[in-house]
């Protein structure tokens, strides 16, 4: 009985000395691991995937945990394979054995490559990760240059940029850096490339079809810069195709009675060049003004070659001279006079007061009638046949005068695309013309018996 007595407090004396042991060992417990993550990048694994699922949907309790349990198992094969990997490398280097031993340690090592391959892409899918690769799309926001290279029969004109950087065109602020050769393209591109301050960078080469050979060519040597420079992970280069519609080739300022006009496209304002708040868009020109509207129009790829028309009446003959020398002047400080032409025309002004009043449509077409007031608004009136809007609806407007043709659109209307251009006929009709106004700041009708209304004055 003593006996047992001892041998049972030896047992009990041990078993406290081994919990001892236990606990000054640097072991972990259990719990400890089962509550803790002490891997720094299994840790940081399980940390993104739960960010990146939680972007796609609200994770409950049990999908949290079935996600951990997923990227800990992938994580952990993807370690043992590595661990064989490079075991199994070792033996490959040490060169010794014979040759057939060489040959399956090789085949091991690239079934093992596969298998990890495998398990990467699985760990990509449970964590909700798109891998980056040379040359993939860069968000705008971390853009640090954006290059566009409009390329021409004559060259490539060269457009940098502006911060902030925009998604949409219509707030593109871009800088001209002139009509460039090719190989003068790409030295542009090298320099910018010298300095890593200038990465993430994205080049877009812009091309119509007759010159989708040249941008080609420019693409393909631009992507062997990059990867001579290696930072083709910080670089983006895409073929553009210039399938929006641009314009007729011309852009029109309107100078009527000392006051200059323009069109842009759509109904909005439109950023500025120089960043400035006060946005600029369809109607009236304040004169310190005419340089964005000039920049504007040449710095937009696809824009140039274009002829800028300086249509004005007779009183206005000096400020038209005027503004016909300025465009001169920015088109040669820009190094691209051989890409913009210059014209002036005089033309007959019509009175205002001959397209004020109330008019009365005499053909089938959306609105009935058309009141222009002398505040600058217009209403228009719905007709039976609009297809959008119910028969006799009063929409409010706009309108303001070229030297003689009347411009009007329709406020908050849902087609925001559409415009007015309206002129008087022989017999004083006012003939009105439904459009749109393209990137260059050109009316165009687009055709159809719809698009045009003849209206009559009825007071």
């Amino acid at each position: 009985m003593k006996t047992k007595w001892i041998k049972k407090s030896l047992f009990l004396l041990c078993l406290g000395f081994a919990a001892a042991a236990i606990a000054q060992s640097n072991t972990p417990s259990v719990l400890d691991l089962v509550q803790n993550v002490d891997d720094p990048e299994l840790a940081e694994l399980i940390r993104v995937a739960r960010e990146h699922q939680a972007k796609l949907r609200q994770l409950t309790l049990e999908e949290t945990l079935e996600l951990t349990h997923k990227v800990t198992l992938s994580y952990t094969q993807i370690k043992l394979f590595n661990q064989q990997i490079e075991e199994v490398s070792r033996k490959i280097e040490a060169r010794t054995g014979p040759v057939e031993m060489r040959y399956s340690l090789l085949l091991a090592k690239t079934e093992l490559e596969a298998k990890r391959m495998i398990e990467v892409s699985n760990l990509r899918k449970v964590m909700g990760i798109t891998p980056r690769h040379p040359f993939d799309k860069k968000p705008v926001k971390v853009l640090n240059t954006w290059l566009h290279l409009d390329v021409l029969d004559q060259g490539v004109h060269m457009l940098d940029s502006l911060k902030p950087f925009e998604e949409y065109w219509g707030l593109w602020r871009l800088k001209s850096s002139g009509l460039l050769s090719g190989r003068e393209a790409l030295d542009f591109v090298r320099e910018r490339l010298q300095n890593k301050t200038n990465l993430p960078i994205r080049i877009d080469l812009h091309h119509i079809a007759a010159t989708r050979s040249s941008a080609e060519d420019l693409h393909t040597k631009i992507i062997s810069l990059i990867r001579e420079a290696n930072f083709q992970m910080e670089a983006e280069v895409s073929l553009e195709p210039i399938t929006w519609d641009v314009g007729s080739g011309e852009s029109t300022f309107f100078i009527r009675e000392g006051t200059i006009s323009t069109f842009y496209k759509g109904t909005g304002n439109t950023k500025r060049p120089d960043g400035g708040s006060k946005p600029i868009g369809t109607g009236a020109v304040e004169p310190n003004d005419l340089d964005q509207h000039i920049l504007w129009r040449l710095t937009h790829p696809g824009n140039i070659p274009l002829k800028y028309r300086v249509e004005h009446d007779e009183t206005s003959t000096r400020l038209a001279r005027q503004t016909a020398d300025r465009i001169s002047a920015v088109v040669k400080d820009l190094g691209i006079g051989e890409l913009v032409e210059v014209e002036r025309i005089l033309v007959e002004s019509v009175p205002k007061t001959a397209f004020l009043g109330r008019w009365q449509t005499t053909t089938r077409g959306d609105f009935q009638t058309i009141d222009i007031q002398p505040t600058g608004e217009c209403i228009f009136v719905k007709s039976r046949e609009s297809a959008s809007t119910k028969g006799g609806t009063s929409m409010p407007g706009r309108w303001f005068l070229t030297p003689e043709k009347i411009f009007m659109d329709i406020k908050d209307y849902q087609d925001k695309r559409n415009v007015y251009l309206g002129h008087l006929d022989k017999q004083g009709n006012l003939v009105v013309t439904q459009g749109v106004i393209y990137r260059q700041g050109s009316f165009h009708s687009g055709g159809g018996p719809k698009r045009r209304m003849v209206f009559k004055k009825v007071y």
